[in-house]
């Protein structure tokens, strides 16, 4: 009887054991089955949002070219290859924490840093004479879209060619550099001995969507995302699958929505006024220890533009409602300079630019934080007169 009850009990066991194996192995095989269907989606996910971010730049070329340039073919040229130049990290340097990575194109040359502008042959054949000016700022100087001889820089050295001056012009803009981080690039080049005749400093904008973007004034753009990341942890966090990258992430919580700065307005234009001001403090106290020139140029902002265009309506409603209160932020900062660089410098000496297109009703913005060519000359007359005024008095 015992042992009846002993077959009973290890046959009812080894049923039990046979069940539960059985349902492990479907747990196991639904398991794989969701997680296989989780990697087609993440791959079918990622391929969609990969076509639709570029989908999404197509259309702005387009959407650009249309009124900014009149030659649309020449225009989307142009945007397919700035989209390929722009298609990289930029790499890492030290103090500046990014330079410009070198590329060769039809429209767009970097080499070494710094994006080939117009010279003239020397008017004369003595080219020790030669003006030697650097440039320095952000996107907007750099050149985004522009082609290599209709930056800046380049229209400033064809009309000083035009009026009879020869100067040597050299573009140190990078793209995304806030002030201190052009300053730095200054400071490096005369540490090596290369002093101008005459520098221009063109930007403000970027400093202040940068504490916008941070949440603090006087950083560059991304420092926060490095401050968490130590020197130790570096390489193990380029390797690890953050979660924010993956697209089911992205489908779930949809785009992320930056909060913006509309809450800090006062104290985040203090700050950035401060920490630019004392950059002009410093750079105008080198200027006069190695007896080099200086022009300081607040560049404009789609919102100071009056006659807009649809398009360009467009651009900055989206732009805002990606980062709102940016605009406001550097309105604000522009308008707390009028009192405060007296107060700092003692007299006037920053050229603010934002009534230069206000009177524009023609395309003008590619997007709501550069300006095409016809942009870029319209500003390059101003700084041409100003570097013409300061050279009058030694013709």
């Amino acid at each position: 009887m015992e042992a009846n009850d002993a077959l009973l009990r290890t046959s009812a066991a080894r049923k039990r054991v046979i069940r539960l194996t059985a349902l492990l192995t479907r747990i196991w095989v639904i398991l794989g089955v969701v997680l296989l269907l989780m990697i087609v989606l993440e791959i079918s996910l990622t391929s969609y949002y990969q076509r639709a971010d570029k989908k999404e730049i197509q259309s702005a070329v387009k959407a650009a070219s249309s009124g900014a340039y009149a030659n649309a073919d020449l225009a989307e040229e142009y945007f397919k290859e700035l989209i390929d130049a722009g298609d990289r990290r930029l790499p890492w340097a030290p103090y500046t924490q990014s330079r410009e990575p070198n590329y060769t194109g039809k429209f767009i040359n970097v080499n070494e840093g710094t994006r080939r502008t117009w010279n003239s042959e020397a008017i004369n054949d003595d080219k020790s004479t030669r003006l030697k000016i650097f440039f320095f700022g952000g996107s907007t100087l750099w050149g985004v879209g522009s082609r290599d001889d209709f930056t800046i820089p380049s229209l400033v050295a064809k009309m000083l060619a035009e009026n009879g001056i020869s100067a040597k012009v050299t573009n140190y803009a990078v793209i995304g550099d806030v002030t201190t981080q052009s300053l730095i690039r200054f400071v490096l080049e005369l540490r090596k001995r290369n002093a101008p005749d005459l520098v221009v400093f063109y930007g403000g904008r970027v400093d202040a969507s940068s504490a916008c973007y941070e949440g603090k004034p006087g950083v560059p753009f991304g420092s926060s995302n490095l401050e968490r990341i130590s020197s130790e942890k570096e390489a193990k966090a380029r390797i690890n699958i953050k979660l924010e990258n993956l697209a089911l992430i992205r489908l779930l919580i949809g785009k992320k929505q930056h909060v913006g700065c509309s809450k800090q307005l006062d104290v985040l234009s203090d700050g950035a006024l401060d920490v630019y001001l004392g950059n002009v403090r410093f750079i105008e106290a080198i200027s006069r220890s190695l007896s080099f020139k200086a022009l300081f140029y607040l560049e404009p902002q789609l919102a100071d533009k009056i006659q807009r265009t649809k398009y360009e309506e467009d651009q900055l409603l989206k732009s805002e409602k990606r980062v709102p209160g940016k605009s406001d932020l550097y309105s604000l900062m522009r308008s707390k300079l009028v009192k405060r660089q007296y107060e700092s410098l003692g007299r006037n000496l920053i050229h603010d630019l934002r009534t230069i297109f206000s009177d524009v009703a023609s395309p003008i913005y590619i997007n709501a934080g550069h300006y095409g060519e016809d942009g870029n000359e319209r500003i390059s007359r101003k700084i041409a007169a100003d570097i013409l005024a300061l050279c009058a008095p030694a013709k």
